[in-house]
């Protein structure tokens, strides 16, 4: 019985330390998108199961070239390795339908669709979430900065589905990681645009 008593024993330990370490991991990686240079100014903030959110970025690039990248979200998977899935379900007019999923810190992967409205003159792309872990919706607005730089702002207000038992340090980590993936992502889409150009010049 002692010996039974000593190996459960030694099992709750590895399993309080690994739930530790995994703690101590997700804190680590949610720091390093704390600086990171895609987040001109932010402000996280969350109220219960409701988040506020507002996030700008300068983007070095010409607002027609950041429209044009934003205006595909569905090619995400191609130049993101967070983004495991961005498949275009349905598109009409300005409005397009598309399936994430999406991988952020070590958390396990999320899925959601989203519906993705563009205003074309005002250069605002509006995204509501249709399903997934939280009920979201969110605006993306470009404005044309000297040096052909372009401001990015995204505000967002969500609320959670599911109580997530992480600390709120690390729930803001992966919605802080999650923008930047996106600005990185647009930031790639354009790359690959200039490429296909450059022969053709």
């Amino acid at each position: 019985m002692k010996a039974i008593l000593a190996v459960v024993g030694v099992v709750i330990l590895l399993a309080v330390a690994y739930v530790g370490f995994k703690y101590w991991q997700l804190q680590q990686m949610a720091a390093k998108y704390k600086d990171a240079k895609e987040v001109a100014s932010e402000s996280i903030e969350k109220d219960g199961s409701k988040w506020t959110i507002h996030m700008e970025s300068v983007i070095g690039k010409p607002i027609d070239k950041v429209w044009k990248a934003l205006h595909q979200p569905e090619r995400s998977h191609e130049f993101i390795e967070a983004f495991k899935k961005s498949e275009l379900k349905k598109e009409e007019g300005n409005v397009k339908t598309v399936e994430f999923q999406v991988q952020v810190l070590t958390l396990p992967l999320q899925t959601f669709v989203v519906q993705l409205t563009f205003d074309e003159p005002a250069h605002t792309m509006t995204a509501k979430a249709l399903s997934g872990p939280q009920e979201q919706n969110a605006t993306y607005r470009l404005t044309t900065l000297p040096g052909d730089k372009t401001l990015l702002v995204y505000e967002a207000t969500a609320t959670d589905k599911i109580t997530v038992p992480l600390p709120l340090s690390v729930q803001k980590g992966a919605v802080r990681e999650l923008f930047v993936n996106q600005i990185r992502a647009i930031g790639k889409g354009i790359e690959t645009e200039d490429a296909k150009a450059k022969p053709a010049a």
